[in-house]
């Protein structure tokens, strides 16, 4: 078994795929083709017509990127067809589950360096240690995400807690809401705390972190860019509160009619 057998039953592996999911798009090779023009990278429908049927028998990487697009797939469906395979062979003489194979090319899992893909405590080090950004942009972005539904939490209970009275029960009620939206807003601080750490490690093995929602300013020591409104929302905006002055002025004039 030579690399080059291998790169070919990979190649017939994408090309089963680009004819199931074209076929599921209802396109034709032409179509196929077209679309991957109109992306900006010709790939002449006799191109794809010999990719499919195994006359040429390998892709550029490059042509996988705009294929999958055009397709509207992710390129990893294309080269790991999770769910319609259960196993691959995901490098020469080496079977994965198609699930594993996927999450170790996009970067959610650490790639296994021992025999028959075994996975050793060498790949966890690996995965670890190396500055690749993929991973830790994906924990930033739960964090992130973590951090804003502790904060709508904790706005909706105070938003509750302010429309009762001091009466009983809505006092008892709303003497829970508020402990409630203090835990939340506890929460969100440790969470800013940990974006904090994941964004100085980024830095450190240099990489730039992805900016910071604007609205989460408050639990973060770094400035935090104000991003800049679009002439679009602009306009909006100013035509509501013309709206809002006039409505306010006609009322003002009806009470002085009165």
């Amino acid at each position: 078994m030579t690399q080059e057998d291998w790169s070919v039953r990979l190649g017939q592996r994408i090309a089963g795929e680009v004819r199931r999911f074209r076929r599921h798009r209802g396109m034709s090779a032409q179509q196929l083709s077209d679309r991957c023009a109109e992306l900006g990278m010709p790939i002449a429908r006799s191109v794809l017509a010999n990719f499919e049927s195994g006359r040429r028998p390998t892709l550029a990487i490059a042509e996988l990127v705009v294929i999958a697009q055009a397709l509207r797939v992710p390129p990893v469906a294309l080269a790991f067809p999770v769910g319609f395979e259960e196993a691959v062979e995901v490098l020469p003489g080496q079977t994965a589950s198609t699930f594993e194979a996927a999450r170790w090319f996009t970067g959610e899992a650490p790639g296994h360096t021992g025999e028959n893909w075994r996975y050793t405590d060498q790949d966890a080090d690996d995965y670890e240690d190396t500055p690749f950004g993929i991973e830790r942009f994906r924990r930033h972005d739960a964090l992130v995400r973590a951090l804003v539904s502790h904060q709508l939490r904790a706005d909706e209970k105070l938003k509750r807690a302010t429309k009762m009275s001091d009466g009983w029960p809505d006092a008892e009620l709303r003497r829970a809401l508020l402990d409630v939206a203090e835990e939340m807003e506890e929460m969100t601080y440790r969470g800013a705390g940990e974006v904090e750490d994941i964004r100085r490690e980024m830095r450190e093995d240099g990489l730039t972190p992805p900016p910071l929602p604007y609205y989460l300013n408050a639990y973060f020591r770094e400035d935090i860019e104000k991003p800049e409104v679009s002439s679009s929302l602009r306009a909006l905006l100013e035509q509501e509160d013309r709206e809002k002055a006039a409505g306010t002025g006609g009322a003002e004039q009806a009470e002085g009619g009165e």
